[in-house]
This record gives C-alpha cells, sequence and structure tokens, in this order.
C-alpha cells in the first residue's frame, strides 16, 4: 500500500489544505540556526484538524560551519509543539552533502528529543555517493528524491514518474519524491510530489505514535518467491501503471510485495508483475510433436483472433519450426509457442 504527501515551505503561502487531495504534509519548520518558516504553524494546524499525517523538517547548513548541535537544538526549540505528532526530518541538500557524520549526529540529538527515529531526506546521488551505513543500520528511515522530468504530472498520475530510485544503503526507502512538478486541483502552482510504502500505521509508527495493530493480512498472493511464471506483461515498479518495453514473456518471481499494484519482482529488478500479467507457471518440459498444448490466448502465429473457444482444451501438436507451432485435432492453426501451456 502507498500513500501520497506534498511537503511544503513559506512558497505555498495560501495553500489551502482541504481543497487539494493528499494523505500527508510534510512542512519546512526550519533552516540553520536562523530561520523559522513564518506560515509552519498555520499549516501544521490545518493538517492537525483534517487529520493529515504529518512531518516537519529542517533544511540543514552544515556547510556553513555550523555545528549539529545547535542546528538540531534550533529545530527542537521551534517545533517542540509537534512532538509525538509528526515525524522529524532532516533536509541533506547543502552544498557538503558528504559529511555523513555531522548528519548522523543531528538525526541522533533530534531522536533523544523526540523519542523517535527523524527520517532524513537526500537525492539518489547523494545516497548512492557517499558511505550512509552507519545512518541506514542505526534505523533512520530514508526519503530519497528522484524525478524523471520536469514536466507537469497532473493530480498524483504517476505514468511519468520514471523508474524508482536504486539506493546502496537502505534495504528499502520510507518515502519516494518522484516529481517537482506535481499540480493539484484546488492551488495553482507546482507542489513536490512523495509516495509513502505503508499505511497510516506504518506513518504513525515513525512517529512512536501508532494505533492498536490491525491482525496480519493473510498473504493473498497466488504465486511464490522461486516460481517461474510466463508473462503477458511487466511494469516498470511495484504501483507503476507503465509497463516496460519491450517486455519479457517469462522469468523468475524473486521477491514478493504484497500490498503493491505489482507485487511479483522478476528477476531480481527486471521489472514487476501481478497476477494479471501472470498467465501460468512456465513449463520446463521440451515441446514436442505429439504433445498436448493449449492456447493461452485466442490469437495464431499470424496475429488472427479466433474465437475463445480454443483456450478451452488442448490440442496435438502436429508441426513445430522454431516458435511456429501447429496444432492438430481438427484445429489446424499455427501459434507461437510462447502463446502455449504445455
Amino acid at each position: 500500500m502507498t500513500l501520497k504527501f506534498i511537503d511544503v515551505a513559506s512558497y505555498q503561502a495560501g495553500l489551502d489544505l482541504s481543497k487539494v487531495q493528499t494523505d500527508g504534509v510534510v512542512i519546512k519548520a526550519s533552516e540553520g540556526i536562523g530561520y523559522v518558516n513564518p506560515y509552519c504553524d498555520e499549516f501544521f494546524q490545518q493538517g492537525l484538524k483534517l487529520g493529515k499525517l504529518l512531518g516537519v523538517y529542517h533544511f540543514a547548513r552544515n556547510a556553513s560551519g555550523n555545528t549539529p548541535q545547535k542546528e538540531a537544538d534550533y529545530f527542537i526549540q521551534h517545533t517542540k509543539g509537534y512532538i509525538g505528532k509528526a515525524i522529524p526530518i532532516l533536509d541533506w541538500e547543502d552544498k557538503n552533502t558528504g559529511d555523513v557524520n555531522w548528519a548522523l549526529q543531528w538525526l541522533q540529538i533530534v531522536e533523544k528529543a523526540y523519542g523517535c527515529k527523524p527520517w532524513i531526506y537526500m537525492s539518489e546521488y547523494v545516497e548512492n555517493s557517499y558511505n550512509w551505513k552507519k545512518v541506514a543500520e542505526a534505523g533512520y528511515g530514508l526519503w530519497i528524491a528522484k524525478y524523471r522530468d520536469h514536466v507537469i504530472d497532473k493530480n498524483w498520475d504517476m505514468k511519468n514518474a520514471g523508474p524508482i530510485p536504486t539506493v546502496k544503503y537502505w534495504g528499502f526507502y520510507a518515502a519516494w519524491q518522484w516529481t517537482s512538478s506535481l499540480v493539484l486541483d484546488g492551488w495553482s502552482g507546482k507542489l513536490d510530489g512523495s509516495i509513502f510504502y505503508g499505511d497510516k500505521n506504518a506513518w504513525k509508527k515513525y512517529i512512536n505514535n501508532e494505533t492498536k495493530p490491525l491482525p496480519p493480512k493473510p498473504n493473498s498472493t497466488k504465486y511464490k518467491v522461486g516460481d517461474i511464471v510466463n508473462i503477458n506483461g511487466i511494469y516498470i515498479s511495484k504501483d507503476s501503471k507503465e509497463k516496460l518495453k519491450p517486455a519479457i514473456t517469462s522469468g523468475t518471481i524473486t521477491k514478493i510485495y504484497p500490498e503493491s499494484r505489482n507485487p511479483y519482482l522478476i528477476g531480481n529488478g527486471t521489472g514487476f508483475v501481478n497476477d494479471a500479467c501472470i498467465t501460468g507457471i512456465h513449463s520446463s518440459k521440451v515441446l514436442k510433436v505429439g504433445m498436448m498444448a493449449k492456447p493461452k490466448k485466442a490469437v495464431s502465429y499470424d496475429g488472427v483472433k479466433l474465437d475463445s473457444s480454443v483456450t478451452k482444451k488442448s490440442y496435438k501438436v502436429i508441426e513445430i519450426k522454431g516458435k511456429r507451432v501447429v496444432l492438430g485435432d481438427g484445429l489446424n492453426t499455427a501459434f507461437h509457442i510462447d502463446n502455449l501451456s504445455y
């Protein structure tokens, strides 16, 4: 499952959260040791009243010579009323993004004050370029940014989101900021759009304010890790509507994300599929003349559509030439071998 959220700063002054479609809002609270967003509390109280998921972030100015202690204290001083209500976040974009120890110290100080582990926000490039092992292993959540382009994305349409981020040090990321050009009904300007990988209770766990957990849902996925399956379509990400081009026709399931739109990961990263994409378990048998085979789709080798009844039974193979297979038993029609189960 994923949730949608935006992040706002003083640039979005006047935005009415009740008029835009979003599950949550992350608000800029402070920067360095001398700036507080004057609209932070207005946004926060709006979000709180509307029942939105909340986060507050601090823009680090570590390259200015400030210590992590001073910047953490400054952030805590101006956000202490939000403790227990929002995820604290470090926005890591200053010039010296390689100072991992500075970031780690800030996160540790804020964790003690908030009673929960903050997130850290950074680009895919920054995560890939420096050694974040200590931060990742300490359990601080990652909010990662990666945009395909700066073309307008309307009302959470992710068809142009592009490939998902690749990370080196985190096993997974809590959220992906996939666009800086989101336009929502109810607001004329552009917004940053992100998706959170979890439900509302998962968000609250990051705040250390989770509700009583629901009993786990049974795994409803039809296939399992290790299954070699036939495929009629494959997607670029777990939650995407955009298919890979060209598609592949079979592959091995290497991981399963049960709550996702496309839960099965194929080939450790080739792409993702759902139950509707899988036409069955791939057979390791070699097709030979005399064996029985069933068409998966009512389409001939030459692309001619056939009556759907041809997919209801198996027919004897009477001829094989490369990928072209002729089925007899009165059907006497050629099919592509990938369109047959046997």
